[in-house]
């Protein structure tokens, strides 16, 4: 028998943090709303789930931030064979496979994950990183493109999407507006902030 949950919030995310964290937090759902402050990101999703299956999902964010990952896909595992239509587990295990370079089995869960919905932020975010990773650069920003169309405020997006024009498609005015926009929010990055500065030396 199902027990209801009828909203799951995870707050407090650091967004210098956000690829690991953020979505290692995200939990099953069938919609999904994203707000974000100036600091912080705030994913809600909505959802059932048995009482023992979200205490194995918790138990494995937990390995997760211990960067315990073998243990953490050994559950998330578990929990996805019990419960497959949440997004939450999917991309969980997807980033422990990242975390341990198994980049073809990441993007196998993340693509179940975008099954179940397929304009989820941090799955989304996520597979453009694998894109990026495995030299599909075109295709990471073709992600990271339509991510933003979706959630024009969504910043890890726009760091990531400024790293890729940086430093793998060498589409300099992409990186310094994408760079632009994302101080514009969070002033005070200072990497981000030489970032920019190199990239004007090299424009």
């Amino acid at each position: 028998m199902l027990k209801s949950v009828e909203c799951i919030t995870f707050t407090g995310v650091k967004l210098a943090s956000f690829v690991i964290m953020m979505a290692a937090f995200v939990s099953g759902c069938a919609t999904t709303s994203v707000q974000q402050t100036h600091e912080k990101i705030e994913i809600t999703d909505n959802y059932s789930v048995d009482s023992e299956v979200r205490e194995e999902f918790e138990r494995a964010v937990a390995l997760l931030k211990e960067e315990r990952f073998d243990e953490a896909i050994m559950l998330l595992r578990a929990v996805t064979g019990k419960v497959k239509r949440f997004t939450g587990p999917y991309i969980n295990l997807a980033i422990a496979y990242i975390k341990i370079d198994e980049l073809k089995k990441a993007e196998e869960n993340l693509v179940k994950a975008l099954k179940l919905n397929k304009s989820h932020p941090a799955a989304n975010n996520e597979l453009a990183l694998v894109y990026r990773k495995t030299g599909r650069f075109a295709e990471a920003r073709k992600i990271y493109e339509e991510l933003l169309n979706n959630y024009p405020g969504f910043l890890p997006a726009k760091k990531n999407l400024g790293v890729l024009c940086d430093l793998y498609l060498r589409d300099l005015n992409c990186a310094l507006e994408q760079y632009e926009r994302y101080l514009e929010v969070l002033p005070e990055d200072e990497k981000v902030k030489i970032w920019v500065a190199d990239l004007k030396n090299r424009m």
